[in-house]
This record gives structure tokens, C-alpha cells and sequence, in this order.
């Protein structure tokens, strides 16, 4: 195990990235020259429910709203799905959806919503995705004009990315950490040199042994669950079966889950905020 927690895993991730100095530094990095730069980030309930009986309900890694009131989804993906697309703009629109209360008229309407943006940290390819940053919008095919700017996507793939040590920015360095900051025993030193209040925090926060014994034990449930993950996939493509591909990847989710609400539990944590957290039903967390 290396010197810094992995953020690819769903524990890393949410442990060090729901710090709002950290994500302030994260999110003015990745927005850099498209939004203003973001002075405040106050996180909110990730837990979306569905509208009506016999749609979806959603719950994603992080959410949070800037200073000006715009909302940003922040979803760590480590396993390839060929729909990702599609889900992606799933979890945008449900955002959006919240926005809009029940009895709402748009002829009183006084100023259109807050923006809305996803960022989507990929760990795997993603089909016809083949640079580090892909940004979309809604645009006018003709001219290329964004044509209704109150939504945009952000796909980061982390395999894409390389890092230049002759240019390295506030971006690459965010880029690098996600993708190697888990293996990482020493920080070079001009990363101390480029980066700003927020990577410094989580640097330290990012510290295996700064970890209590509680945090350390979900932490390593959550590192296995992602290895468990990653071997289920390469087994499934392997075998070049879809279906079970599909099969193994869900089983290996499952197990995560699992893994990390037995630690949990020990731990004596409320029921509902295990269910939460691991997206196990009450019941099942009862049994185990």
C-alpha cells in the first residue's frame, strides 16, 4: 500500500474531495477559462428521489453549489460501461429536474436556472473518447454557437492523460493525482511549488497515516473493492462475454458494498447512513 490514499476509490474519493477548500482548488482547475474563478462551494445532499412513482431516483458521488449558485456533480467512474454517455446526461438532467418544483409556471418566471455541470472522472476508456479532457455543450450544429448555455459536461479520462514535465499546470497536476496518487511514496517538488491552498490540504489529508484506525479499515475494504472491480472486468472481456461481464461487474459492486458496510457496522454507525453510503437496503445491512 503507498504513502497516499488511492482517489479513484469510492471511499478516497469522497473522504478527500468532500473538503470544500479541496474541491474549490479541484473545480477552478478544471474550469479554468470557461467560468469564473469559484470563491465558495457549499456541498449538498447527493440523494436525488424520483419524481413520480415509476421513474428514477438517483444518487451521486458529490454535489455541490458554487458562490454563484451553480450546481456541479462531481461522479468517479472506474469501470468501462458502453452507455456512459447516456447515464451521464441522465444525472445531468435529473439535477436539472430538481430545479424545477411542482407548480412551477414559466411565464413567471424571472431568470432562467442556475448552470448545471458534470464532471465525470474516468478511470477506464470511454467508446470514441480519446483525449484527456472532453468538454460538451448545447450548441448550434450550424454555427457551433452554444446555443443554450445552462448545462455543460466534463468527461476527464485518466488513461488519455500523460503528464509533460516540461508544462505542467494546476490541471495536470489534478490529473496526476488521480491517476497515480495511490501508487505515489514522494511528491516531486515542484508540484509544492505550483500548487495552491487547496492541493497543499489534500496532500496532507491524502496521508495513509494520518487516517484513524476506523477510517484506515473502510479505506482498505474500499481499495479491495476497487481491485475486485478492475479484476472482474478484465476477467469478463476475457472472456469476451458480455452478459457476463455485466454479471461480474455488478457482483464485484455488490461485494464492495458489502466488504465496506461490515466495516462500518463494527464501527457501530447508524443503519440508514450505512444504507446511504453503500446503496445496500436496510435489510441487507441487517443480515450481514
Amino acid at each position: 500500500m503507498g504513502k497516499y490514499i488511492d482517489l479513484r476509490c469510492d471511499f478516497g474519493f469522497k473522504y478527500c474531495m468532500s473538503d470544500p477548500i479541496i474541491m474549490k482548488s479541484f473545480l477552478n482547475a478544471i474550469l479554468d477559462g470557461d467560468e469564473d474563478t469559484i470563491t465558495r462551494v457549499k456541498f449538498e445532499n447527493v440523494e436525488k428521489t424520483a419524481s413520480q412513482k415509476d421513474k428514477r431516483g438517483v444518487t451521486f458521488d458529490l454535489l455541490c453549489t458554487t458562490n454563484k449558485g451553480n450546481s456541479i456533480l462531481i461522479e468517479m467512474q472506474n469501470s468501462c460501461q458502453k452507455f456512459f454517455k447516456t447515464r451521464a446526461n441522465f444525472y445531468v438532467y435529473k439535477l436539472m429536474d430538481s430545479k424545477i418544483k411542482r407548480g412551477f409556471t414559466w411565464k413567471k418566471m424571472k431568470k432562467d436556472i442556475p448552470k448545471i455541470i458534470g464532471i465525470f472522472i474516468m478511470g477506464k476508456n470511454m467508446a470514441d473518447i480519446d483525449k484527456a479532457v472532453t468538454r460538451t455543450a448545447e450548441c448550434d450544429l450550424d454555427t457551433g454557437k452554444i446555443f443554450w448555455d445552462r448545462h455543460r459536461k466534463y468527461f476527464v479520462s485518466l488513461p488519455q492523460f500523460s503528464l509533460d514535465a516540461n508544462n505542467i499546470t494546476k490541471r495536470d497536476i489534478w490529473f496526476d493525482f488521480f491517476k497515480n496518487l495511490g501508487r505515489m511514496e514522494n511528491i516531486d517538488q515542484s508540484v509544492y511549488e505550483r500548487a495552491d491552498e487547496g492541493l497543499l490540504r489534500l496532500i496532507e489529508k491524502a496521508k495513509i497515516g494520518a487516517l484513524s484506525e476506523k477510517e484506515h479499515r473502510i479505506y482498505e475494504a474500499s481499495l479491495k473493492a476497487l481491485e475486485d472491480e478492475v479484476d472482474m472486468e478484465e476477467a469478463g472481456y476475457e472472456r469476451g462475454l458480455e452478459d457476463g461481464r455485466k454479471e461480474g461487474i455488478e457482483e464485484g459492486r455488490k461485494n464492495n458494498s458489502i466488504q465496506i458496510a461490515k466495516e462500518m457496522k463494527k464501527e457501530g454507525m447508524n443503519p440508514s447512513l450505512i444504507a446511504k453510503l453503500t446503496k445496500l437496503s436496510l435489510n441487507e445491512i441487517e443480515t450481514l
